[in-house]
């Protein structure tokens, strides 16, 4: 019998040993002099289960701390009408809906010119159709060209054979098809399958054959894109069988120096490029606040922090550490993940609804989102 680790840790709500170490209780402050505070939230997020759900995730920043952040939250809260016996103000259950079009331009006047969260705030968009795509394309025929002595990653060329395939997959394979190619490559590659129980190497090479075939005869010339690219995934079946053999344990823990068991997860490239823009942007020493939960755990959070550093020192864009310190807080206990919060919702809102006729604050709303979202890339 499994016994369960129920021990509670401050700072979180989150119980056991694995959510012990990285847990901020007291509120932020920039004042104090060890580095400027993000504070992250996601929308949209669900691990490695890419399919089935949001098509989009969004992960929300703003620069703020605490200190400041509760003034910004009080005045929303009595212009917005929210009531104090809401613990939280939370963009989906307060924001969302035709009749609080005047809670959004509220929002709108916060994020606008003079407002307090001008070029403040950014929103990560990850399309999670072409995520997969990317990484059937890092996973497999990255492996496939570096053995022949290409590399198709520095040049450009894997990422165009993943745009192919993610904007041209459902026109060569029809929404049902495409959909059920990716249902197929997410269950392959998910934590969930590490035993190979649910979809085998032979179940996922027989996707991948049965979808080159139907492709190859469609005759729109948009389909013969897709078609190429998944001509050459059905080449992959060795480099499928070398990722089934070395992928961990599902209980198994992040490795301190690998992420095959993350593989799938867009958080390990979302939180990483987040924080490298914002110390792009802002300079200095950043520390960062993440709205907690049970997905980010103390061995989790210390590998995005190892990639938030090596991502900026690899590329040449930071020349040295620029991250302080990557801790987790419960959104009740910080203001700032609250308005992290908004962001993130706002993101989802916007990406999901700009055919909606919007006010002119709402415009300026929308021209915010537009001006600051940071393209979801792998």
């Amino acid at each position: 019998m499994i016994e369960r680790d129920h021990a509670p840790n401050a700072g979180t709500g989150l119980l056991g040993a694995n959510f012990s170490r990285r847990n901020r209780q007291a509120p932020t402050d920039d004042g104090a002099g060890t580095g400027r505070w993000i504070a992250i939230d996601e929308s949209g997020y669900h691990g490695d289960q890419l399919h089935g759900r949001d098509r989009y995730m969004i992960l929300g920043s703003v620069a703020i701390d605490d200190v400041e952040a509760a003034a910004i939250v009080d005045t929303l809260r009595r212009d917005a009408g929210i009531q104090q016996s809401a613990m939280e103000v939370k963009f989906q259950k307060m924001f969302t809906g035709g009749g609080a079009s005047w809670r959004r331009r509220l929002l709108g006047e916060l994020l606008g010119p003079g407002g307090p969260l001008h070029d403040r705030a950014s929103v990560y968009v990850i399309d999670k159709h072409y995520f997969v795509a990317a990484k059937l394309v890092s996973l497999l025929l990255e492996e496939r060209f570096n053995a022949l002595g290409y590399d198709i990653d520095s040049n450009g060329v894997g990422r165009q054979l993943a745009l192919d395939l993610a904007a041209e997959g459902p026109r060569a394979l029809g929404r049902d098809g495409f959909d059920r190619f990716i249902a197929t490559a997410v269950g392959f590659f998910s934590k969930k399958n590490r035993t190979g129980d649910q979809v085998t190497v032979d179940d996922f090479c027989a996707v991948i054959r049965e979808s080159y075939v139907y492709a190859r005869r469609r005759k729109a010339p948009q389909a013969k894109k897709a078609a190429e690219v998944l001509d050459m995934l059905r080449k992959t079946r060795p480099e499928a069988e070398e990722f089934a053999r070395e992928r961990p344990a599902e209980g198994t823990p992040t490795g301190e120096h690998g992420l095959l068991d993350d593989a799938m997860d867009p958080l390990v490239t979302a939180v990483p490029t987040v924080i490298l823009h914002a110390s792009i942007r802002y300079g200095g020493k950043l520390q960062v606040l993440a709205d907690d939960q049970r997905l980010l755990t103390d061995d989790k959070l210390e590998v995005l922090e190892r990639g938030a550093t090596a991502v900026g020192l690899v590329h040449g864009l930071i020349k040295e550490n620029h991250l302080q310190d990557l801790v987790r807080g419960r959104s009740v206990d910080h203001p700032s993940l609250q308005l992290a919060d908004l962001i993130a919702g706002a993101g989802v809102w916007l990406r999901g609804g700009m055919t909606v006729r919007l006010s002119p604050l709402e415009r300026t709303f929308t021209g915010w989102w537009r001006r600051w979202w940071i393209p979801g890339d792998c």
